[in-house]
């Protein structure tokens, strides 16, 4: 019987939650009990299910103030190629409406 050796490597010479001058991400709070819960899909197909679903379960674990589901982006900025830029808006209106946002990405 042979023995599979894997290694695991990153793209990232540190991983973004191990660097201690990273101010630019936010806190993370120790539980989602109470929180409202942001959804934010992108432009792929199959990003609202898996959202869904995962809320789903984050709501068996944790007593969700809420849950607010963003619109999907219809369309990929293909002339700019800056993705961020469309969701811009939609991240802004968020932020005064939730406590934490999850993106999803998926087909």
């Amino acid at each position: 019987m042979s023995i599979l050796d894997l290694t695991m490597v990153s793209p990232l010479a540190v991983y973004l939650d191990e660097i201690s001058s990273a101010s630019r991400l936010a806190p993370r709070p120790t539980t989602l009990d109470g929180k409202v819960l942001g959804l934010l899909p992108n432009w792929r197909p199959s990003a609202i299910h898996i959202l869904k679903s995962l809320s789903e379960l984050l709501q068996e674990r944790y007593k969700l103030k809420a849950i607010e589901m963003a619109q999907p982006m219809r369309e990929l900025p293909l002339r700019t190629g800056k993705l961020l830029d469309p969701m811009k808006e939609q991240l802004d209106s968020m932020v005064g409406r939730v406590d934490v946002v999850l993106v999803a990405s998926g087909d």
